[in-house]
């Protein structure tokens, strides 16, 4: 038994054994020099053996770890859009309430924030200009704007107090709400500065795409504030997640 113990404690301490700092008893027909040349050829092959556990991550730190990294993607694919806000004309509406409001909407998770945009308003040279108008001034942009209507001409959006106030007929008698029409109009404005043309219903009962000049008729559709998964792009941008 004392040979046996010697022997197991040369495999693991050979360097010890070699420098001969540990002497073992017992050992008549070995020498420490011969114990300490079967430890260092024994062991690597004992380490070998030993296999590697495969630690597995829990559920939820996997879900971590996805979320973690698709928050980090989407914060690097952000883009921020600047805006200022003016007026033309006479106008009676509340421009805190317009600011805020416009803001939201622009900024709301259902909105083109969807891409990645971030909308911000500044004093002064951003990248569009947000009107709220006078509707008799809408032809003073363009004679492509009418009075009746919102409009975007380059760099303005320019939204129509009337429009703003109560919205439009065809939005009132379908049911709609003035803050959803807000919604509607600022999304669609400046989906045409994003690059967006006007679009069609898509079928009867369908949500109206937000290019879609609801405020003039419906076409079948339900009235839609936001903008569809298949408008969620910008040419202005350079932006297209469909």
């Amino acid at each position: 038994m004392r040979v046996m113990s010697s022997v197991i404690y040369a495999i693991v301490t050979p360097g010890l054994l070699m420098m001969g700092a540990l002497p073992l008893s017992g050992t008549s027909s070995m020498t420490v020099g011969s114990l300490s040349v079967y430890g260092m050829r024994t062991l690597p092959s004992a380490l070998e053996a030993i296999k590697t556990p495969d630690i597995q991550s829990p559920a939820w730190l996997k879900a971590q770890d996805v979320a973690t990294a698709a928050a980090s993607q989407a914060a690097a694919a952000k883009r921020t859009v600047t805006y200022s806000v003016t007026t033309r004309g006479t106008v009676t509406a509340d421009m805190a309430e317009f600011r805020s409001q416009a803001n939201a909407t622009l900024n709301d998770s259902r909105g083109w924030a969807r891409f990645g945009a971030v909308f911000t308003e500044v004093a002064s040279g951003g990248n569009f200009i947000l009107v709220l108008s006078e509707a008799s001034q809408l032809p003073s942009f363009s004679s492509g704007c009418s009075a009746d209507y919102s409009c975007r001409v380059g760099q303005y959006v320019i939204i129509n107090q009337d429009r703003w106030l109560g919205a439009t007929s065809s939005w009132n008698n379908a049911g709609g709400s003035i803050r959803g029409y807000r919604d509607m109009v600022v999304n669609h404005e400046t989906g045409h500065w994003l690059g967006h043309n006007h679009q069609t219903c898509g079928g009867a009962g369908q949500a109206a795409p937000v290019m879609q000049q609801q405020s003039i008729d419906l076409q079948g559709c339900s009235f839609n504030a936001w903008p569809l998964a298949s408008e969620l792009w910008s040419s202005q941008l350079g932006i297209d997640t469909r």
